[in-house]
């Protein structure tokens, strides 16, 4: 019997297809979903997640799984699967997430940290305890900062710097930004537009006059590569460079503002002021989005910025990368939006060879790389 099937059909199943290619001992994420017995599992759901990726995420995802898996064990419902869970909120980064704390796990830098034993006194408690979101950031920043480290020595210093964005100025200096959210409750739609219109011009303040430095370190001297036997500078010194823990196909957030539910004093806020700040948040994007201070705020901080550091030591050249103002920042915004400031690699090189460059802490020489982009439309992580 014959059966006619559509294109875009066609497609996925091209992608199971691909996507099972492993040897069955070594899929670990396929074999976690099947003992779930769920397919709504978060082992199912990184499964599903798969197929999206390319060939080298694809395997640093099933090698942290791994990790994990022999680190806490398998159980269908609790520690793992509760990671597995966080991951999957960070949806632009799910892989990194993970990654970064089996990273940690498996450095021996680590072996007598205290929040790595308090991860491993965890595989016997039955119970989820409170704190496990904090001990696994405190895990990936650890491991974070261990790496943007690693560059600080003979060719580059540390420059760790932030950027902000001012909500307050005039008559409403002394505010807070959960307590203006909290002040829109009772306006009309009249008098919101004026109030928020006020942030807005503190702003635009900020935006002109504020830092558009964003780097982790800073060269020291010309970085090089070599080409018949001559050096040939490519970076000089005094270059900013941002450090970033991750694959260079991934969209991921520089800098969040107004993140006010990071702060556990503002937690218990949150029932009654997360609609009014996510209506704040929603206003502001579409505003400085299209506003031509914040299109030149991006203009300035790229000009601040020489490259983008990743994982294995990969420099991407600022040029090759785009930035954009977006209102998800480091999780799902299907709860909680954020305005942020993104970066990736620019759409217009999809499918197109660029250079990278690969460091090497005990040289001023680098080894050139060219790398192919990935020719898969990536849509702007917006909500």
């Amino acid at each position: 019997m014959k059966f006619i099937i559509t294109e875009s059909q066609a497609k996925i199943i091209l992608e199971q297809q691909l996507d099972f290619n492993y040897e069955v001992e070594e899929d670990i994420i396929h074999l976690l979903c099947t003992r779930s017995k769920n397919r709504t599992s978060p082992s199912c759901k990184l499964l599903k997640l798969r197929p999206s990726l390319n060939d080298e995420l694809k395997q640093e995802l099933n090698n942290s799984v791994k990790i994990l898996n022999n680190f806490f064990g398998w159980k269908n419902v609790g520690l793992l699967p509760k990671i597995f869970n966080l991951a999957i909120s960070h949806s632009d980064r799910t892989v990194s997430f993970l990654t970064t704390i089996a990273d940690f796990i498996t450095d021996k830098t680590f072996n007598n940290d205290k929040t790595k034993e308090q991860l491993r006194q965890l595989k016997d408690i039955k119970e989820i305890p409170d704190n496990l979101e904090e001990l696994l950031k405190d895990a990936r920043i650890k491991e974070y900062t261990k790496y943007e480290n690693e560059f600080v020595g003979n060719y580059f210093d540390a420059k760790r710097t932030s950027l902000s964005l001012k909500y307050k100025c005039g008559d409403n200096i002394e505010d807070k930004f959960i307590d203006l959210v909290g002040k829109t409750k009772d306006l009309t739609n009249e008098e919101l537009d004026l109030f928020l219109g006020d942030i807005k011009n503190c702003i635009i303040e900020s935006l002109k006059d504020g830092s558009k430095v964003k780097a982790d370190v800073v060269s020291k001297s010309p970085l090089y590569i070599e080409e018949n036997g001559e050096k040939i500078e490519v970076f000089p010194p005094n270059s900013n460079f941002e450090v970033k823990k991750m694959d260079t196909n991934i969209d991921s957030y520089l800098s969040e503002f107004f993140s006010i539910f990071k702060n556990k004093v503002n937690l218990s806020k949150k029932d009654t002021h997360l609609i009014l700040y996510n209506n704040i948040i929603q206003s502001i994007y579409e505003w400085i989005s299209v506003d031509k201070d914040g299109k030149q705020f991006l203009d300035d901080i790229k000009n601040e910025l020489t490259g983008m550091i990743y994982d294995n030591y990969t420099i991407i050249p600022i040029e090759y990368l785009e930035f954009y103002w977006s209102n998800q920042g480091q999780r799902d915004c299907k709860v909680e939006k954020r305005l942020s400031i993104r970066f990736r690699i620019n759409p217009k090189f999809r499918g197109k060879t660029i250079p990278t460059y690969i460091f090497n802490k005990n040289s001023d020489i680098l080894e050139k790389k060219e790398m192919v982009v990935s020719p898969k439309d990536v849509k702007y992580n917006i909500c």
